[in-house]
């Protein structure tokens, strides 16, 4: 005798993906928050040491860096303004192809994704 894998209603998929949704934005916002604490509590600490005298900064190295950045940056710039091939995505191919293969599983699991998206939302709201 052949057993069939029972299917989940379309009801069951939209509650599956609202909750997962609810959960994962719920975490996200909490997260985030902490993340965003951590990393202004690390950086007042660092300037505090710097301060203090704890801390050297070698500041022509920094400043050394930030003008090849600077002058990396200029050069790219230049050449997408002199070279208008260059203004087509380079890896065009496979934006094109990865957005297709989104919409695709966007498309045929239209209640999960919309659900998890409403979810994702109120659940970043209300945490």
């Amino acid at each position: 005798m052949k057993e069939t894998v029972p299917t989940a209603t379309s009801q069951q998929e939209m509650g599956l993906g609202a909750l997962a949704g609810i959960c994962s934005g719920y975490l996200f916002k909490k997260v985030s928050k902490y993340a965003a604490a951590t990393a202004i509590v690390g950086y007042l600490t660092i300037q505090g040491a710097s301060k203090a005298g704890y801390i050297k900064v070698n500041w022509k190295k920094v400043n050394d860096k930030i003008d090849d950045i600077k002058q990396d940056l200029t050069d790219e710039i230049s050449e997408i303004a002199l070279n208008e091939d260059t203004l087509v995505l380079e890896n065009e191919g496979r934006v094109v192809a990865t957005g297709r293969r989104i919409y695709e599983h966007l498309k045929h699991n239209a209640a999960t994704s919309g659900s998890f998206t409403a979810g994702f939302v109120l659940g970043i709201l209300f945490a």
